[in-house]
């Protein structure tokens, strides 16, 4: 590089350079190495290095300062996700959740997880069928939800705390309250990759529901499926509801990891 060069990347702005970067890095599926990203920005080694190493501690990359290949980190894959509208949403998961719909004849739904909170994303009855059914609300409280139970379960433990710690209002019989055994039952659903709410929050109510897991933003969404219990557990067997969840939740995840064409296609 010649001196040139140099001050024109100085002159340049730090949030354009971080721009470049960023875009750099997302474009390229097995990262960069430091001295990569310096020839391919025309930033010197040492500006790039400083540079890297902002973005990593802010979470906006992920790699072993200056040691190994840098790729974009989980805060903007969360910042990506988080701005996606609902409609956005129901283009690609619509059709998965209707498969499910249609098979076990209830409600299939997607919720996702944005500024702490879990919300309501989109929600998929069977296409035939005449009977009484049973929809997902827009409260989700950790001690008496199957999306809560199946997203928070996953996140970092200072997210964790903050939902255990409450209050925790006695819904139901079935209702869990006590902190101690509601983190043992989030250590349940780690394990075994999926939650139940069974007559926890409305009476007769039961639902399903397994993470979500988009690439380095972790869990940000949970789909499941909510009905009357009785009806449900007489018709069909719990395993076979969680196993085609799973291959739902899997088939999301990497419709979401390849988002941008479906998302401008939707907007």
């Amino acid at each position: 590089m010649d001196m040139s060069d140099v001050s024109k990347v100085d002159k340049t702005p730090r949030l354009e350079r971080v721009a470049q970067v960023l875009e750099l890095i997302s474009a390229s599926p097995d990262g960069l190495a430091l001295a990569e990203v310096s020839s391919r920005t025309g930033m010197p080694m040492p500006s790039t290095h400083r540079l890297l190493n902002s973005l990593l501690e802010a979470g906006f990359v992920v790699g072993q300062r200056g040691r190994s290949r840098y790729r974009i980190g989980p805060r903007i894959v969360r910042i990506f996700q988080n701005s996606l509208s609902n409609e956005a949403l129901q283009a690609i998961a619509e059709p998965i959740l209707l498969a499910i719909a249609n098979k076990f004849g209830e409600v299939a739904y997607m919720v996702r997880f944005v500024n702490g909170e879990i919300q309501p994303a989109v929600t998929t009855p069977p296409s035939q069928g005449t009977r009484t059914l049973v929809y997902p609300g827009n409260d989700f409280p950790l001690n008496a939800s199957a999306s809560a139970k199946a997203i928070v379960a996953f996140q970092d433990q200072e997210v964790i705390d903050r939902f255990l710690a409450g209050p925790h209002e006695r819904y139901r019989p079935n209702t869990v309250v006590d902190q101690a055994k509601l983190a043992s039952i989030l250590k349940q659903v780690r394990e075994a990759g999926y939650a139940i709410n069974d007559d926890e929050y409305d009476p007769g109510v039961y639902s399903v529901c397994c993470p979500v897991q988009v690439e380095a933003g972790g869990v940000l969404y949970g789909v499941g499926v909510v009905a009357f219990k009785e009806r449900l557990l007489m018709a069909h067997d719990v395993d076979d509801l969680v196993r085609d969840l799973k291959d739902a939740s899997e088939l999301l995840g990497k419709a979401l990891r390849r988002l941008p064409d479906s998302f401008l296609q939707a907007e």
